[in-house]
């Protein structure tokens, strides 16, 4: 938050001004500091002015390396899990742990990013993700793995990323300032998708080729390099009276960012639009059954698919950052949705490799344009001092993504693979249009 600014903090139905703090930390101040001028950087300047700012490399590195991290998780997992048991509703059941616990515990998670260094919060919550990544890696090559070991240690490094991930992503504001937060969004997405297109396709030549022990160990190294990455950046004090309370003040505060959030139309709705993600999450565990049952492609085919994915995602990374301030935010984010929904439902239908590359990639750079077109507005369009309680509960939204994942396991063994995708591409685009028709303020979002 600026330290020129004031904000109104809301306590049940007391408001009261609260004067500005000074930051602890002098480099945050100066990096958010509305005049670019100060450090050195043109306000006219290149877009990379970001990388001069002091701990955003870093943090772009530990971010960039959980993401990619996540989709190598869920390939490799999925691989392994589909060999196991040859069934599309245990790979999406293993894959949804993680993200079912984030659904529960983000809000919290959202809670901790207000009241505390959100530093300290992500390096603790990266050292626990690691810590579990190289237990699952030892268990896999030692042949003594079994699904339930899956299932126990994703809810846990669910619950490390959970009470984190609202700290690494409200912290990129911190560090950028308001100002720069479409540019800073768009480089975190783009460096994040060239992990996501090289590590599955890494990955699946690795597995084809060494077994699939080997990417867990590969696995094991993204995410220790993610935690590495929070010792570059500088940490920020919050509001000294934020953490008053204790415990029960804690989930009060998490009511009130509840409240905050539905009581806030242009929160609301985007929060709506955003729970749709989880039809998206029916295509995940579908992915492994067209590489090895419909596409013939096995393993190393399999990591291409992912790639695709990652690959197009980093593209509209690209074009987002080039373009720099895209107006009618709200209508992009409607519309990439219907794109990356029908691109989905195209996708079922292909039985030639190439073209359902194409789709991957396809429905990636639609993705990309609105995972970070979202968060983007949720960053910027709320309260400073309730921003990491929304960015929390967008965190939730997201991992409506786990029930998808279960939801597209469901339909694949009962209705077919193919099915599964057409019904939850339409039931997408409704949900799209619904919070389109809805919200006046989504409509014209800049």
């Amino acid at each position: 938050m600026l330290t020129s600014a004031l904000f109104t903090r809301h306590r049940g139905n007391e408001s009261r001004i609260v004067e500005p703090i000074e930051d602890t930390a002098a480099d945050i101040s100066d990096a958010t500091s509305p005049d670019p001028e100060e450090k050195g950087v043109s306000a006219a300047g290149s877009k990379f002015a970001v990388f001069a700012i002091r701990g955003y490399p870093w943090l772009l590195l530990a971010n960039a390396s959980a993401f990619m991290g996540f989709n190598i998780r869920n390939m490799g997992q999925a691989w392994l899990v589909l060999e196991e048991t040859d069934s599309a509703f245990m790979v999406g059941l293993v894959n949804a742990i993680p993200a079912l616990v984030l659904l529960f515990l983000s809000p919290l998670g959202g809670v901790l990013a207000d009241r505390y260094n959100r530093r300290t919060i992500a390096l603790r919550g990266r050292f626990l993700v690691s810590l579990n990544t190289f237990l699952v890696a030892f268990l896999v090559s030692t042949g003594n793995i079994e699904v339930w070991h899956l299932i126990v240690t994703g809810a846990l490094l669910g619950i490390a990323f959970a009470l984190s991930n609202p700290s690494t992503q409200t912290i990129v504001m911190d560090i950028v300032g308001r100002e720069r937060m479409v540019s800073a969004q768009s480089l975190n997405t783009s460096i994040s998708n060239i992990g996501n297109l090289i590590g599955p396709a890494v990955g699946g030549i690795l597995i084809a080729n060494y077994g699939v022990s080997s990417i867990f160990w590969m696995l094991a190294a993204v995410y220790l390099l993610g935690w590495l990455g929070f010792f570059g950046v500088p940490g920020k004090d919050p509001d000294p009276t934020a953490a008053e309370g204790g415990f029960r003040s804690a989930f009060t505060q998490m009511g009130e960012g509840i409240r905050y959030a539905y009581g806030t139309s242009r929160v609301k709705w985007l929060l709506f639009s955003l729970i749709g993600i989880i039809y998206w999450g029916t295509i995940q565990p579908l992915i492994p059954i067209y590489a090895r049952d419909i596409l013939g492609v096995g393993p190393s085919g399999f990591g291409y698919m992912n790639a695709a994915w990652g690959g197009g995602a980093l593209i509209s990374a690209f074009v987002i950052f080039g373009l720099g301030n895209i107006p009618r935010k709200g209508l992009v984010i409607t519309g990439a949705t219907i794109v990356l929904a029908g691109t989905n439902s195209l996708f079922a239908l292909s039985t030639f490799y190439p073209l359902s590359l194409f789709l991957l990639g396809l429905s990636g750079m639609a993705g990309g344009i609105f995972i970070t077109l979202t968060f983007t507005l949720l960053q910027t369009m709320v309260d400073d001092e309730m921003r990491g309680r929304v960015i929390g509960l967008a965190m939730s939204a997201v991992m409506m993504l786990g029930l998808g994942f279960m939801l597209g396991g469901v339909l694949a063994d009962t209705i077919g693979p193919a099915p599964a995708l057409h019904a939850s591409a339409g039931m997408w685009i409704v949900w799209a249009l619904i919070a389109f028709w809805r919200s006046p303020d989504l409509r014209k979002a800049n």
